[in-house]
């Protein structure tokens, strides 16, 4: 969920995938929200800021034991 203070910084979609890049600026901390509307697949993962970009190109690398989104 986006609040006032999280700041949808990008967003992106393509066959079925979601990929989100959300700021939160009360933690400073960028999170990338992932999800496949095709399999249900869904996750989102907390990234240092200074990779931010990479990982909004490249969602499942940065993918942990990630809380489901």
């Amino acid at each position: 969920m986006v609040t006032s203070m999280h700041h949808e910084l990008a967003q992106r979609s393509e066959d079925g995938i979601v990929v989100r890049l959300i700021w939160d600026e009360a933690n400073d901390q960028v999170l990338v929200l992932y999800k496949d509307t095709r399999t249900g697949d869904a996750f989102s993962t907390q990234v240092p800021n200074a990779e931010a970009l990479e990982a909004f190109r490249h969602p499942n690398a940065y993918r942990r034991e990630a809380v489901a989104a």
